[in-house]
């Protein structure tokens, strides 16, 4: 994915916030975990919170107009007759038409997320909306219960970056469809599960999964990586969608503390951007720790960063 890193310094502390999970017969019930709840938010005020969260303004890639504020909001839907608070993430397709415009970067001397940064653009096509965590974690837990967005063009992706100077660099992915599978008939059964240690091929793993289902069916699933860096358990990455695990990397496996990043963007390796206006859904984040051993303990973020390649 290789996005840039947002600046600033702000530390959110969790509450604490009752933490709720997903159940078959489709209830929403208080739950407790293994480990302690670091970071948890399930869009059940009125906007964002932005004590936790920057709503995205930022560019990077090819053949796309950024995410943009505009393409978000929260929202109540009904999930199985229940209301529940969802962040709404909207993806435009090449048929929009609508006010939202998208941004190109300009001018890489202002920090991500500063307009300064940014041209607004005639159209907002090929725009999508996410959000990332003002705060950095280490490894632990991480889970996103999400619809994701129902068609191709556009990537509905969860993932965390850090890049300091130097070759530190941490960076996991779960991007839906998979790079590269979009165009096919089966490209809903695809999910790609990536992991970095540096900011190129040699330094990252990149696992395609056939999940066995349609992934953008329109119904809720859970999505999570178990990261594991050698402090909290043997080096390694797990990868689970609705509680089933998919594939375990151990090969490029990263240690630093990084922000999160969810929602979608408009990736060129998405498929077809023939539609107007499409949706993703994501009713909470949860980041836990693992066991008493671990390091997913908060970070402050950088003042400062360097800049990953381009998507290509």
């Amino acid at each position: 994915m290789t996005p840039l890193l947002a600046a600033g310094t702000v530390v959110f502390t969790p509450g604490d916030s009752a933490v709720r999970t997903d159940d078959p017969a489709g209830t929403r019930e208080q739950a407790t975990t293994e480990g302690q709840v670091l970071f948890f938010d399930d869009f059940d005020g009125s906007e964002i919170d932005t004590d936790k969260w920057v709503p995205g303004l930022h560019h990077w890639g090819r053949d796309n107009n950024g995410v943009v504020p505009e393409n978000l909001s929260v929202q109540t839907i009904s999930d199985n007759g229940q209301d529940i608070g969802v962040l709404v993430a909207q993806a435009n397709g090449d048929q929009y038409d609508g006010p939202v415009r998208g941004i190109r970067s300009t001018d890489a001397s202002y920090e991500v997320g500063d307009p300064r940064r940014y041209t607004r653009q005639d159209t907002g096509a090929r725009t999508g909306g996410l959000v990332w965590t003002k705060e950095r974690f280490g490894a632990g837990r991480y889970e996103v219960r999400m619809k994701t967005l129902p068609r191709p063009g556009g990537c509905s992706c969860i993932w965390n970056y850090y890049q300091p100077d130097g070759d530190d660099y941490t960076e996991i992915d779960i991007e839906l469809p998979a790079a590269g599978r979009a165009d096919g008939a089966d490209w809903s059964r695809w999910a790609g599960f990536n992991s970095y240690v540096a900011p190129n091929d040699a330094g990252a793993t990149y696992e395609d999964v056939d999940l066995g289902f349609d992934n953008h069916d329109g119904e809720f699933h859970t999505y999570r990586w178990d990261w594991y860096d050698g402090v909290n358990g043997s080096r390694r990455i797990e990868f689970y969608v609705d509680g089933v695990l998919r594939t375990t990397q151990t090969e490029t496996v990263p240690t630093s503390p990084a922000q999160l990043w969810v929602g979608n963007w408009a990736a060129p390796w998405s498929g077809a951007f023939d539609y107007a206006t499409q949706y993703q859904y994501i009713d909470w984040v949860k980041i836990t720790t693992l066991n008493d051993e671990n390091t997913c303990v908060a970070g402050e973020t950088d003042t400062a960063s360097t800049f990953p390649l381009e998507e290509t």
